[in-house]
C-alpha cells in the first residue's frame, strides 16, 4: 500500500460518513483519469507513437467510467462490508445496553467467541472506539487499561 492510499484510507475512515467519503474520493480519482486522458490527447501528433496515445486515453476513460459506476451505484451494492459493520456495530451497541458495565476488547470478544461470531481483538478494538467515536460509549484509561462504559444522558435518563 502506498503512503497516499493509507492516508486517502485514514481520511475515509475517520470522516464522519465514510460512505461519502469513498464515494467522493471515487468521483475524484475518476475526474484525475479523465484529465489525464485529455491531456494525452492534448499531445502533439507523433506518428511512431498515436496508435499508443489514442488507446491509453480510451483505456483512462474506461477506468473513469467503471469507477464513476462503482461508486454510484447504491449502497447495499456498493459497500455490503460497510453494511455489515454497521450491524455488527449496532448488536454490539444493543448487548453493551443489555449488560452495562466496563468493555473491554477482551470482554466483548469473549460475548462473540459465546454466540459463534467472529472475534478478532482488532476487530473488537475497533468496534469499541468507533462507538465511542459516535457518542455511545464512554472511554476510560489508556493503552492496557482502556475500557468502556455506556455513556449516559446528561439529563440523566
Amino acid at each position: 500500500m502506498t503512503t497516499d492510499d493509507f492516508v486517502f484510507r485514514t481520511l475515509i475512515a475517520n470522516h464522519p460518513d465514510p460512505a461519502t467519503a469513498s464515494r467522493a474520493l471515487a468521483m475524484a480519482e475518476a475526474a484525475v483519469l479523465r484529465r489525464a486522458a485529455d491531456a494525452l490527447n492534448a499531445l502533439p501528433q507523433d506518428f511512431e507513437c498515436d496508435p499508443g496515445w489514442g488507446d491509453a486515453a480510451e483505456r483512462l476513460r474506461r477506468t473513469a467510467d467503471g469507477i464513476e459506476e462503482k461508486a454510484s451505484a447504491s449502497a447495499p451494492t456498493a459497500t455490503p462490508r460497510e453494511a455489515a459493520r454497521e450491524r455488527r456495530l449496532e448488536q454490539t451497541l444493543d448487548t453493551i445496553r443489555t449488560h452495562g458495565g466496563k468493555w473491554t476488547s477482551s470482554t466483548l470478544q469473549t460475548v462473540r467467541r459465546a454466540t459463534g461470531a467472529p472475534a478478532q481483538r482488532g476487530t473488537a478494538r475497533r468496534d469499541l472506539a468507533e462507538l465511542a467515536r459516535r457518542g455511545h460509549l464512554a472511554q476510560h484509561g489508556a493503552g492496557d487499561g482502556r475500557y468502556y462504559t455506556l455513556r449516559r444522558r446528561k439529563d440523566g435518563a
